[in-house]
């Protein structure tokens, strides 16, 4: 056990060296420099940790060969969180993550909460690791870091940080509907013990589900709150036609999945546009999904996971969420009218005119896209 714990804590040392020459010599934007400081902090703890553990280890003792065992699993598991996930944004690090990490700096500058936590941005599907213990990094699809119309579910990935920096306010909120939903579930009458059985599994594994299911339409929520319009308008472009699970999804599947079915996000993404005065923006939205589930021959089916008397219910957790967390809500002048004097624009309002821009005059688009981007990060 001993040489095994010696030879442990050394090749961590020597993986940490590797990491900490990476982060030395990696150039990057002035944004991700917060980032930079805290990752090499937290290399330099882990090192130290190691040395420790070698140290303890030099005087002998085989009654602390267990402490020591911990210590050691403790230093590798964070620093296999560094070396997979935290270390990744600075090394690949290169000039065109500048705009995403504008987009992230209003995001955080926006929150009292978030303000002072630096943050990272990674390759990957649209995501974010929250937390508020070790700094968030974001995952933004290669190709939408360098262009305006999708960048705008970053709002969404953001929800979640305030949801963890919230958490015990907000836990509460969606737990008590998912007593809402459980009464809903509880059946009427029991006719045998083993449909009493069957139908008390389901309802515990519904109920289990909307602990996440009720973040992700929190995080919407969020979303269409900073954002207004181009929020909307993003998340119904990014899913309207990506795949047939998008409008429906088997029981047992969507018991094991994180996310709710989209078309029903989609739904509360239209009443939230509606609250917001987006009356037409909503119908057109939800006018679009329908249409599209028509050509899909798909019929609304959410098999017993959602029944129409949560709506309301819904509804109300989602306001209250708002409230409690303040995220920035947008405003009329967060939506300018392309063509209206367009300088020191704020993201809400660059995403928001990139949209207008693109739904104008879609040809031209992509030139004043490049030229839109590269005013803004002038100007910032």
């Amino acid at each position: 056990m001993r040489a095994y714990l010696e030879e442990s804590n050394q090749d961590l040392l020597y993986q940490i060296a590797v990491v900490q020459e990476l982060l030395g010599k990696t150039s990057v934007c002035g944004e991700l420099t917060p980032y930079v400081g805290q990752i090499i902090r937290i290399c330099e703890g882990l090192r130290l940790s190691a040395q420790r553990n070698l140290q303890d280890l030099s005087y002998g003792l085989d009654e602390t060969l267990n402490d020591i065992l911990a210590a050691t699993q403790s230093v590798s598991a964070f620093f296999e969180v560094v070396n997979t996930r935290l270390a990744a944004p600075v090394v690949r690090a290169k000039v065109e993550d500048r705009l995403g990490l504008l987009v992230l700096r209003f995001l955080h500058d926006s929150h009292t909460k978030t303000a002072s936590l630096p943050f990272g941005l990674a390759d990957g599907s649209f995501a974010v690791y929250p937390t508020d213990k070790i700094p968030p990094v974001y995952l933004v699809p290669t190709s939408r870091q360098t262009t305006l119309l999708y960048l705008s579910l970053l709002f969404h990935e953001f929800g979640h940080l305030l949801y963890a920096c919230h958490k015990p306010e907000l836990d509460e909120l969606v737990k008590d509907f998912q007593a809402v939903v459980a009464r809903a579930l509880a059946p009427k009458s029991v006719r045998s013990r083993a449909g009493a059985a069957k139908s008390s599994t389901f309802r515990r594994q519904v109920v289990t589900a909307w602990y996440t299911w009720a973040q992700e339409f929190y995080c919407d929520a969020v979303g269409i709150t900073i954002g207004g319009p181009c929020f909307l308008k993003a998340f119904s472009h990014y899913f309207r036609t990506r795949s047939n699970d998008q409008y429906y999804v088997p029981r047992d599947q969507q018991l094991q999945r994180r996310h709710p079915v989209t078309w029903l996000r989609t739904k509360m993404l239209v009443d939230r546009a509606r609250k917001h005065g987006m009356d037409t923006l909503g119908d057109g939205v939800q006018h679009a999904w329908e249409a599209t589930a028509r050509v899909l021959g798909v019929h609304e089916d959410y098999e017993g996971t959602w029944a129409d008397e949560f709506f309301v219910p819904l509804r109300q957790m989602l306001d209250d969420m708002i409230e409690e967390s303040q995220p920035y809500q947008h405003r009329p002048s967060d939506v300018p009218v392309p063509g209206g004097g367009e300088k020191n624009l704020s993201p809400v309002q660059l995403c928001n005119l990139a949209w207008g821009q693109f739904e104008a005059d879609g040809k031209s688009y992509r030139a004043w896209e490049k030229a839109a981007i590269e005013a803004f990060l002038r100007g910032a």
